[in-house]
């Protein structure tokens, strides 16, 4: 099965719930709505860390209901959704074979949608009800894990009843991200562990949500988006597969490594900080592909509002990652492990990294499910320019405290001449709250980039011209079809 192109009329933009890609239409969507309405508690949140008294009154926004609360609706509203939009939409064409059973995948994705926002609400009005990044109560895990079985059922159908040989880097990405968001949520949903259970779930569910099942159908997206918009073949699929497969293998190890000196076994311990090497490598191999099959055209992917941030994104997700796998390492550990430093970069992942790459494949494949034009590249670069100079200044504004306050309580300890516990831990944080301050304030900034974004997304859906429409029709030639990738023959 091959796409072509068909030109459509203005009343024949694909714009109804019947359309053949509805699903991942309808799910882009929502998405957005997501995004948005993480990135403005996360901005409340750092505000709420710069400010303690603000909002005092209000237990639905103390900083402790505001952070499980942007955490989940980023990872799971966002990234959740766009995993499930992504897999509709890139496995037809991976696989030569068409999307069945729409209407579930409409019903699902519409379902999962409303879980997601009231688990949020419940822990913003009640508090959290499990461990990190599985907070929402069982009246939510477990129809949200019967809802989540869906995604990975569809999208295998299709693998089964595919026409297309080989396997694309593209869909590996895709294929994990369905079916790690089920089986890491299932995990975090497991009640009643003891010892060292809560330490290992904890670990597994955080790390695994964030390294491994958040970024991956961003990643694999990106690998497409990156090699249909500027015509030149994946630089090499080999190496692009290593890369997955390293992460894939390293990302659940290298979780234990926050935490390191707690009360899991050594051997954790041992096995994480080897991971954490590997989980730095998988990302590099990341930005590695990209701009090496950008290399020779990057005027093309300076101008194109689908590369930009397609690359802006590859690069800071390459960076946080690294610098998270770094963190796994004994001797930073010792510095940085319990600070800010860790929240910094997972703020970057999900407000910048992510979100970047997510777009930049909505950008690309909306347009060509609905049959309209891009509206306002202007807008979209300059919510770039936002996100990317107002994430980095968060990012940056975190790293620094936790690396700080790190520096203070060991020095603190090994001196002995002052403590880093009671009155001192206080007074070490009281060193970095112009830190603080400037987090909240560009955090405000990021979010600002992200809704001129969305509101280039959403525009396009309201009043963009028509513009060519995809058909997923079979084509039969006499000649193979060339390669998506270089090294996927």
């Amino acid at each position: 099965m091959n796409e072509e192109s068909t030109k459509v009329g203005e009343s024949e933009a694909g714009r109804g719930l019947d359309h053949p890609e509805a699903a991942a239409a309808v799910l882009m969507l929502l998405s957005c709505f997501f995004l948005l309405a993480g990135a403005g508690l996360l901005s409340i949140m750092l505000i709420k860390l710069a400010v303690p008294t603000l909002f005092a009154d209000s237990a639905f926004l103390s900083y402790g209901r505001l952070r499980p609360a942007a955490s989940s609706l980023l990872v799971y509203g966002f990234g959740g959704t766009l995993a499930q939009a992504a897999a509709y939409y890139l496995t037809p064409r991976l696989v030569g074979a068409p999307m069945r059973r729409q209407p579930i995948a409409l019903l699902a994705g519409a379902a999962y949608s409303g879980l997601v926002l009231i688990g949020a609400l419940l822990v913003m009005f009640r508090g959290p009800s499990g461990p990190e990044l599985a907070e929402f109560p069982p009246l939510v895990d477990w129809p949200m894990a019967a809802v989540l079985l869906v995604p990975p059922m569809l999208v295998t159908s299709m693998i089964r009843n595919r026409t297309e040989e080989g396997a694309y880097v593209s869909l590996l990405y895709v294929i994990g991200a369905v079916w790690w968001y089920p089986a890491l949520y299932i995990t975090g949903s497991i009640p009643g562990l003891r010892n060292i259970g809560p330490f290992l779930q904890t670990g597994l569910t955080a790390g695994g949500m964030l390294l491994l099942a958040f970024p991956a159908a961003a990643l694999g997206a990106a690998y497409y988006v990156v090699v249909k918009e500027s015509g030149r073949p994946l630089h090499s699929g080999q190496l692009a597969r290593a890369g997955f497969w390293t992460l894939a293998g390293t990302a659940l190890l290298s979780a234990p490594a926050r935490f390191l000196g707690g009360p899991a076994p050594d051997w954790t311990e041992t096995a994480a900080v080897a991971a954490s090497l590997g989980l730095a490598l998988s990302a590099l191999v990341v930005l590695t592909i990209i701009c090496q099959t950008l290399s020779g055209d990057w005027q093309k992917a300076g101008e194109s509002p689908v590369l930009r941030p397609a690359l802006a994104g590859a690069a800071a997700y390459t960076l946080f990652t690294v610098l998270i796998g770094i963190s796994g390492f004994r001797s930073v550990a010792a510095v940085v492990g319990l600070t800010t430093w860790y929240d910094g970069l997972a703020v970057g992942l999900m407000l910048m990294a992510v979100p970047a790459l997510g777009l930049s494949f909505m950008f690309y494949a909306f347009p060509r499910i609905t049959g309209r034009e891009l509206s306002g590249a202007g807008p979209a670069d300059r919510g770039l320019r936002l996100l990317m100079w107002g994430g980095g200044v968060t990012v940056g504004a975190l790293a620094v405290s936790g690396l700080v306050t790190g520096i203070t309580w060991n020095w603190a300890a090994a001196s002995g001449a002052a403590s880093n516990t009671g009155e001192g831990f206080s007074a070490a944080l009281g060193r970095v709250d112009v830190l603080f301050t400037a987090a909240a304030l560009a955090s405000a900034a990021a979010a600002a980039g992200l809704a001129l974004l969305t509101w280039t997304l959403v525009r396009t859906y309201a009043a963009g011209s028509a513009r060519a429409v995809e058909v997923l029709a079979p084509v039969h030639t006499s000649e193979p079809a060339e390669p998506e990738e270089a090294g996927d023959e």
